[in-house]
């Protein structure tokens, strides 16, 4: 009887010890999911930003393309 009871209360406290753990790992994934979140909105940003410059750049590219070099110079 005395071995059960030692049983009981050694399983009850690693029972509380796995819902510790358990929701401490489940707080570390809630903060790398909102991080995940963050970083999809931040490749989002850099990926518009990039295509509105290399846009620009070729914009720029044709532009200087269809002038002689003495037209730039003048235009200065």
């Amino acid at each position: 009887m005395a071995e059960e009871v030692e049983e009981i209360k050694h399983l009850k406290e690693e029972l509380v010890r796995y819902k510790k753990d358990y929701w401490i790992i489940k707080g570390r994934i809630e903060e790398l999911d909102e991080q995940e979140k963050n970083l999809k909105d931040e490749l989002e940003r850099v990926r518009d930003h990039l295509s509105y410059y290399s846009s620009l750049v070729s914009d720029m590219k044709k532009k200087m393309q269809g002038r002689k070099t003495t037209d730039v110079f003048e235009k200065l």
